[in-house]
This record gives structure tokens, sequence and C-alpha cells, in this order.
């Protein structure tokens, strides 16, 4: 059987995530280790971003949220691949940030992959969510390399949030497509996003687990249910 190696860049387990992803990539076995396994609340607060860095949200085995550095958890991230990359086949980090990080086995950074595949689409125009206030400015000036025309709108993953409402925004502004630009949002919320939209809408999410079912050649759920 297949292993594939999650990355989270807060505390393992995140068995939610897993979960879903899973349910992309049948027949695979997954771990998972955590950036921030084994740091108390001190050396986390350490991890917080400063004024010039992304700030990125992640979750803690209590279900607490944090928000850590992009810059600062780049070593933590590297040291969590390390730990576990030998029991896998691929890796997939569990966040959509920019990471210069390596493996020794194949290795999916969600945030580039879904930077080429939009870039791929050559859209006129793009509505991206993104999960923290602060990322909003950021956001606009990396998409914008991507489209002539950008609306980025904060979305919390974590908390009730009306994501038909964004889809009707989307739909208002008249978008090309909808972006879902964070690991924490699942595929009802892409669902209520495309209802409200009509809008093709891409989730790093899914986006991630099928090209580690591509990977590992493994067939899409679709595909198997078909085949049944």
């Amino acid at each position: 059987m297949p292993v594939i190696a999650a990355i989270t860049i807060g505390q393992a387990p995140r068995d939610d995530t897993i979960a879903e992803l899973a349910t992309l990539v049948p027949g695979a076995r997954w771990v998972q280790a955590g950036a921030l396994d084994g740091l108390d609340d001190a050396a986390i607060d350490a991890l917080a971003p400063r004024s010039s860095t992304f700030p990125l949200v992640t979750r803690l085995r209590s279900g607490r949220t944090v928000v850590v550095g992009e810059d600062a958890i780049q070593a933590p991230v590297q040291a969590a691949i390390q730990r576990i990359e030998r029991e896998a086949d691929v890796v997939v980090i569990l966040c959509s940030g920019t990471f210069t990080v390596s493996s020794r086995v194949p290795l999916i950074r969600p945030g580039l992959l879904l930077d080429a595949t939009v870039r791929a689409l050559d859209l006129a125009s793009l509505f991206v969510l993104t999960p923290l206030e602060g990322q909003v400015p950021a956001q606009e000036a990396r998409w914008r390399a991507f489209a002539p025309d950008v609306w980025v709108r904060c979305a919390t993953p974590f908390a009730d949030t009306d994501f038909e409402a964004l889809g009707r925004e989307a739909r208002a502004r008249d978008a090309s497509a909808v972006v879902l630009d964070c690991m924490g949002y699942t595929l009802a919320m892409k669902a209520a996003v495309a209802r409200g939209s009509g809008l093709p809408t891409i989730l790093v999410r899914s986006l991630a687990a099928r090209v580690a079912a591509e990977l590992l050649g493994i067939p899409g759920i679709d595909l198997l249910r078909t085949r049944n």
C-alpha cells in the first residue's frame, strides 16, 4: 500500500483534514507530522510573524488556532519532513504557503502547485479567498501576476463563514474563476462557493490530493465509482 506523509505547519494529528484527503486518494495510507509538534506555548509564540512577514494560520492539537510567520516556520517544516519522509512514497505539506524545503521522495508544495495551475489557465480575472485579513495585501499583489483583475477576500475556514454568499459576490464581480487558497478549506466550502457563483472553483486541498494520486498511480474516486 502506498504511503503519503502529511506535514502540517501546526501540530499532528490533523485527522479532520486527512479524512477528507483520503477520500480523494483511495487505497493510500497516511502518516502525519507537525512543524509545531513537541513545542510549548513560548516556543510557538516565538514563531509569530513579524510586520514584514507573511502570516499563516494553523491549528494545534487542542484545536486552538495560532498564527506563525512563513519564514519562521520553514525550519520546523523541514525538520518535520525529515522525521517522517523515510516512511513515505510522497510527502504533502498541508499549507499553501511558500516553502523552501526538500525531501528524499516527491514533495507536493500546494502553493506552488496552485500557482502553476492558475497560470496555465490564463484567466482574465480571479476571486481569491484567503484565511487571514493580514494576508490580503500580499495576496492581491501575488495574484495580479496571474490575472489582470483580482479580488481577494478574507474567509476563515475555522469559524462560521457564508461561502455561498462569497460565491455570489464572485459572480457579481464577473470573475472568471474562484480560488480557495488555504489547505483548511474543505470540499463542502468549495461546493458552497461554486453553488453561489456558478463559476469554475479551484480548491488547493483537492488539487494537492489529486496530484498525489497521480504520482502514486491511484485512480481517482470518481473513476473507481465508474468502474464499479
